[in-house]
């Protein structure tokens, strides 16, 4: 205790004992400010999470109350909050509070945050690798992060669809489970086998020739190819379905 607070408390004890008052309720009271509120912990706890959900929906946060046996210093400087190892942002989730001075400590919370919205449901089971289109979906409005046998994934609901199509599943997946980000990958534009274009510029001028690709490859990536006409393997990069750029 510092000595401005140690002479203020001397001064209170003086002011109790001329009033007839306990000194014991003095000492309650300094045991108690020394404490940190645990209500302050939940309010932070609540307010990170609520500040981590996406802007314009409508989240509801609930804060498991601590133990009211917890005892901890009371902090001197704004709590951190963030997410605990392992927790995701939506449903059943843990916030680690910590407290840097003048006794650090830290604690894990746990809380729950629900989204009311519009996702987009598998009308029907996919096959890894089938690629998604408008056709095999249907809206449907849930509770995300709430206890439903349709969120199992861990991933984030996906809202904005058009970003997504053409994209292809990257495990089998039952029909009635919400679309989300885990479920997709990159669609192979270019498989092994197939024929492909291959395109080469140089100094200007583009040349083009047909070829037969070696392996499969998303948009963007590396994937060996053949140049049917010389039948020399060649380094290329995925620009469209069936089209090849030779790397430079």
């Amino acid at each position: 205790m510092s000595m401005r607070k140690r002479f203020d408390v001397l001064v209170l004890q003086i002011l109790l004992i001329a009033v007839g008052l306990p000194v014991g309720m003095l000492q309650a009271a300094g045991e108690v400010s020394d404490v940190q509120s645990l209500e302050d912990i939940q309010r932070a706890v609540q307010e990170f999470v609520l500040s981590e959900q996406v802007p314009g929906n409508d989240a509801t946060i609930s804060v498991k109350p601590l133990d009211s046996r917890l005892r901890l210093s009371a902090c001197s400087v704004p709590l951190l909050t963030r997410w605990s190892p392992g927790s995701r942002s939506l449903g059943r989730v843990t916030v680690q509070v910590a407290c840097s001075a003048p006794k650090p400590w830290r604690v894990h919370v746990q809380a729950t945050a629900t989204v009311e919205g519009l996702v987009w449901v598998l009308d029907r089971g996919v096959r890894r690798g089938d690629v998604l289109s408008r056709n095999m979906l249907k809206q449907q409005a849930i509770t995300i992060g709430s206890n439903n046998t349709s969120l199992r994934s861990s991933g984030y609901p996906i809202v904005d669809l058009e970003n997504w199509l053409g994209f292809a599943f990257a495990r089998r997946v039952g029909g009635g489970m919400v679309l989300d980000e885990r479920m997709l990958i990159p669609a192979d534009l270019v498989k092994k086998g197939e024929a492909v274009l291959i395109v080469h510029e140089s100094a200007g001028l583009q040349l083009q020739t047909k070829g037969t690709a070696l392996g499969a490859a998303a948009q963007g990536e590396r994937v060996q190819v053949r140049n049917t006409s010389s039948g020399k393997v060649l380094d290329a990069t995925v620009v469209a379905r069936g089209l090849v750029t030779i790397l430079q």
